[in-house]
């Protein structure tokens, strides 16, 4: 038997030390995605939805390697491949983003609002304000001032709530929301004891 055919070649000493080089790069390249970003979030929205990652690679109009890849934050995905990642799930690229940025948990104490016969517990994050408010029957709260935001979000615990605003009476119960510019002038009734979360955000 000839050499040839017995023995691998040995590798030559530039090619193991640039496969070394390039190992580390990569390897530095994902620590600087981790930092930032944790795509691990796409296999467990993924998941959620029984894909395997086949399918859902096919989905994606994809290949299997580089979704891996992702999810495992080895790689960084160019904004073309998030865009499919995205559609696949049926969520936006910008959601996607949102939910992949590493962000350190922040504790805070709310604070308390009174406005007419409502008490509001609030706290704010990113833009957006929520108040967590009780009222007892009969309470009224006009105007309240304390929207600082273009738009409300309602969201009636408990209880029943009347929304006045404009000249419309909307009556809210326990699992119901509403939606309005805030701008205009309105009022809260509490037809009975209510449990409501106003979420402030802009437009």
């Amino acid at each position: 038997m000839s050499d040839r055919e017995g023995t691998q070649p040995a590798r030559e000493p530039e090619n193991v030390e640039a496969e070394a080089e390039r190992r580390a790069a990569r390897k530095k390249r994902a620590e600087a995605v981790r930092r930032k970003y944790d795509f691990g979030v796409i296999r467990t929205l993924r998941q959620q939805k029984g894909l395997t990652i086949e399918k859902f690679a096919k989905l994606c109009g994809l290949s299997y390697a580089p979704i891996s890849r992702i999810e495992t934050n080895l790689i960084k995905p160019n904004l073309e491949t998030l865009d499919k990642i995205a559609e696949g799930l049926g969520i936006t690229t910008y959601n996607l983003v949102a939910m992949a940025e590493r962000r350190e948990a922040r504790k805070m104490r709310s604070r308390e609002y009174r406005s007419g016969g409502f008490t509001f517990q609030s706290v704010g994050f990113e833009g957006v304000e929520i108040y967590l408010g009780e009222g007892r029957r009969g309470a009224v709260a006009n105007d309240p001032d304390l929207h600082t935001k273009d738009f409300a979000t309602i969201v009636v615990r408990a209880g029943l709530l009347e929304l006045r605003y404009h000249d419309k009476v909307f009556s809210i119960g326990p699992g119901e929301a509403v939606s309005f510019d805030c701008v205009f002038p309105h009022q809260y009734v509490a037809v009975e004891d209510t449990e409501i979360v106003v979420v402030l955000h802009s437009r």
